[in-house]
């Protein structure tokens, strides 16, 4: 069978399918700022609903000040210290790239939305570590690392500067063969890369071609090939250079325009000839990335209008759009899948597991066996989970499960509370954060709506048809009264247990087994796999 068959669709995992209704647009969500839509920003702009991150999103009165706060406080995060092989010289050791992954995993459960604009800008400008170190062995480590310091300080800012200093970052150089790419024989990697993947496109909204790729007369690719040429690398210093014996020094006609081009003049050529197309593709994948990977045309064309107005200036788009009343649409609550990556860090920040040494390793070790390696995409269209959909119409975050992939995603989270995966677990301090441990009554469903973003309302909850234990202490009437996925949740986490009894068994090693088993139960719901 083709694994595209096998593919898992988020309305197959819900068990009750959502009613289309009229989606309002980019004005600014007034609605209850509460624990369901606060928890809807935190899972989208961190990597999982931690405690401590959903009580900071609510202590805000509206989630326009939320978003607002959290956006300035993404910007001035301050740059990690260089770790110790960079500076002491040129690093071609696998194992210092292993300590970049294991810096970024580490810093995706501290942090928050930094990290996650930086997964979405290292699947769009993508340079990948094994094509890197083939061609810079002895110094790739280095180049990736300063790659990722790129990303740190420019996430936020102007995606026109950005498009520039991500062309001419050594990373990039090597990934897309800038590095040879010579007046006497243009490359044209790059140039159709740029076109293509990072800025515009292959074709408009409407369908119609965005450039042109011929070789006569030469077509857009080419001309910016020559205008890209004479860019080289210091491996000694880890800095980009221009040479100008290896530029093409004619003139070149790119996007209509004619003249003595260069890279910076190509990159002001594309933005000033062609914003709105820049503008739609971006909007498109911020939308796709943030919101759903089902991308909506009317609030893509308003985002893109805004893009254009705010000068191509990221932090206040991508404000406009976390705040908006489109995004806190409950249709778009548990309606992604999420990536190896955000599985992975996102259990551990919502159980509060610390990710050790021994379990950065593991995340690391294991993550390409579910189809993601930090770093090193499929290709330099990046994983298609991150993506709009193809030319098949199909939502790229189905890529991410299918019938082989999701058992294994099980085995994983389940080593990781058993103790496998190299850090021990107390189910009992999540427990105490979130919930009344000794209420067996509120806990069930406390839990439930800590790890699991779609509403209990629309998660496959296994029926319990036995009654609840309880003899002579019938069970209080408010309980009856609940709606029967509630009740299940109770019973399942109960598991026989008299509930007048769990107040003095929470607490011993048989009530934490307890816990630990509905814990395991909740993350091997598939809706667990949806943020």
């Amino acid at each position: 069978m083709h694994e595209s068959s096998l593919r898992i669709s988020p309305f197959r995992i819900h068990a009750k399918e959502k009613k289309k209704v009229a989606m309002p647009g980019l004005n600014e969500f007034n609605g209850v700022w509460d624990f369901t839509t606060a928890s809807h920003l935190v899972r989208r702009t961190h990597f999982g609903n931690k405690v401590s991150d959903l009580n900071y999103a609510r202590s805000f009165n509206t989630a326009q000040e939320a978003v607002s706060t959290l956006i300035t406080n993404a910007q001035q995060v301050p740059l990690p210290d260089d770790p110790t092989w960079f500076k002491n010289g040129n690093s071609g050791d696998i194992q210092d790239f292993y300590d970049i992954q294991w810096s970024w995993m580490s810093r995706m459960y501290s942090g928050g939305l930094l990290e996650k604009m930086m997964l979405f800008w290292s699947n769009h400008f993508v340079v990948g570590y094994n094509t890197v170190q083939g061609k810079a062995s002895g110094s790739y480590a280095n180049h990736m690392h300063n790659y990722m310091k790129l990303l740190h300080t420019d996430s936020f800012g102007n995606f026109k500067d950005l498009v520039y200093k991500v062309s001419i970052n050594p990373a990039m150089l090597y990934y897309l063969n800038g590095y040879v790419n010579d007046a006497a024989e243009p490359n044209e990697d790059f140039g159709r890369e740029l076109l293509e993947l990072f800025t515009l496109g292959l074709v408009d909204k409407n369908g119609n071609p965005n450039y042109t790729d011929q070789d006569n007369p030469p077509g857009d690719v080419q001309e910016v090939a020559r205008a890209s040429t004479g860019w080289r690398v210091n491996n000694n210093t880890l800095g980009a250079f221009f040479n100008s014996d290896s530029f093409d020094n004619g003139s070149k006609s790119v996007l209509g325009q004619t003249g003595n081009h260069n890279l910076q003049d190509v990159v002001d050529i594309i933005f000033a000839q062609k914003p709105n197309e820049v503008a739609w593709f971006i909007c498109r994948k911020l939308y796709t990335f943030f919101v759903s990977a089902e991308p909506n045309t009317t609030i893509i064309d308003e985002l893109a209008s805004f893009f254009v107005q705010q000068n191509f200036e990221i932090a206040p788009t991508l404000e406009r759009l976390l705040s908006s009343e489109h995004f806190y649409e409950s249709q778009f609550f548990g309606a992604r899948i999420k990536s190896p990556v955000e599985m992975y860090v996102g259990f551990l920040r919502e159980t509060e597991i610390p990710p050790n040494s021994d379990v950065l390793e593991f995340m690391r070790s294991t993550m390409p066996g579910i189809n993601q390696e930090l770093l090193n995409p499929p290709n330099v269209a990046g994983w298609p989970g991150y993506n709009p959909p193809g030319s098949d119409g199909i939502p790229g975050h189905y890529i991410w499960l299918n019938t082989s992939v999701l058992p294994t995603r099980w085995t994983r989270l389940e080593e990781m509370v058993s103790g496998d995966a190299g850090a021990s677990y107390d189910p009992l301090e999540i427990a105490q954060k979130i919930s009344d441990p000794s209420d067996p009554f509120a806990l069930a469903i406390d839990l439930a709506n800590h790890l699991l973003a779609t509403p209990l309302d629309r998660v496959d909850i296994r029926t319990v048809d036995e009654d609840f234990q309880g003899g002579s202490q019938p069970v209080p009437a408010y309980i009856l009264a609940k709606p029967d996925y509630e009740q299940n949740l109770i019973k399942i986490l109960l598991a026989g247990t008299p509930w007048y009894d769990w107040g003095n068994l929470y607490q011993t090693d048989g009530g934490k087994k307890l816990l630990l088993d509905y814990i395991m139960y909740l993350f091997q719901l598939p809706a667990y796999q949806l943020t």
